[in-house]
Parts: C-alpha cells; structure tokens; sequence
C-alpha cells in the first residue's frame, strides 16, 4: 500500500519535481513512526517524542542545515483513511500536505527523496496509519516554513541529565518496536 503511495504521488499530474526517488532510508524511518504512532495512538508529528527533523537525523538521514532542528519540513501523517486514494485525496485537500508532497514551491521541489510506510491495525480507533517522508540530503540555502508547526521540548538545566536517559530509553523502544 505504501509503495502504491508513492507511485500516486511521483505520477501526480501536478507533481513539480523533475524526478522524486524511493529512498529506503527514508521507507525505513517512516514505518518507525507509523508504529510509534500506532503505539502512541496519537497522529501527530511528535509521536516517540522527537520532531519528523529531529527522527530523520536521529535515524542517520543527513537533513540539510537549512532544516531546523524542531520542525517538520519532510513528513506527513494520516490515520483512519483505508485506501490509498482516501489517504491522497485528504493530503491534496490540505494545502501544507499538498506543498509537500506535489513540491509546490521552490524549497520543497528540491526535495527528491521519498519514503512512506503504512500500517494497518484493526483493533485501533484509527485502524489504518499513513506516513510519508520526503526530503534531501543536498547543502542549498533554500529555507521554508515547517509543514505543521513543532514546539521544542523545553529542557531545564538540570534536566540535561534526564534528557540523555530519555534519548536511550527512547533508542530501546526504537529497536524493541522494529523487533516486532
């Protein structure tokens, strides 16, 4: 379903970018957050505790400096959709989804990766998860908006500490969830 997808997306009559690769880097970051947020049950861009930036360099996709580290300039996210012409009708009809995935603008055209993941769990209020990533790992100075506004964590000094177990304990839940 995923890679049908990405087909939808790559074939789009009002896709922008000349060429929009399968990445199975990104593929493989997009199912970790489809299965935080089925874990989760919470659709949001900071399911697991990190930003959709934050997850992809955590992970080892190497994101641009252009990209901030709390934001959301690659991912997007559904749930309850069963098809995979629900789910693209409903990203087409959300204009920061649709930027995102058609390149609409100059920053997101020179996105030419793409990776997507979908889970289906009937015994969930949502029942069907949907993520799409797309990005690059190109040195440009081009800057956008996030997709969908990302708060920071705020971290107090003498949580620090605290900051460095959460990042192990969230790695385990990471591998714990994959080994599934």
């Amino acid at each position: 379903m995923a890679d049908s997808l990405i087909q939808s997306i790559q074939k789009h009559q009002h896709q922008q970018r000349n060429t929009l690769e399968c990445n199975a880097k990104l593929n493989e970051i997009a199912l970790i957050k489809a299965k935080l947020i089925l874990e989760s049950q919470d659709i949001w861009h900071d399911a697991g505790h990190m930003t959709p930036n934050q997850l992809l360099r955590h992970h080892g996709f190497k994101l641009p400096k252009t990209y901030p580290h709390f934001g959301n300039q690659v991912e997007a996210l559904a749930g309850g959709e069963e098809t995979v012409d629900e789910v693209f009708t409903d990203f087409l009809n959300s204009e920061p989804h649709r930027k995102l995935l058609l390149g609409e603008d100059a920053f997101f055209k020179s996105q030419d990766q793409i990776g997507a993941a979908f889970i289906k769990d009937l015994s969930t209020e949502h029942e069907y998860y949907w993520v799409v990533i797309i990005a690059d790992e190109k040195n440009h100075t081009l800057k956008q908006d996030p997709v969908i506004e990302v708060e920071p964590p705020v971290i107090s000094k003498k949580k620090r500490r605290g900051k460095a177990i959460k990042e192990r304990m969230y790695r385990n839940k990471v591998r714990r969830t994959l080994l599934q």
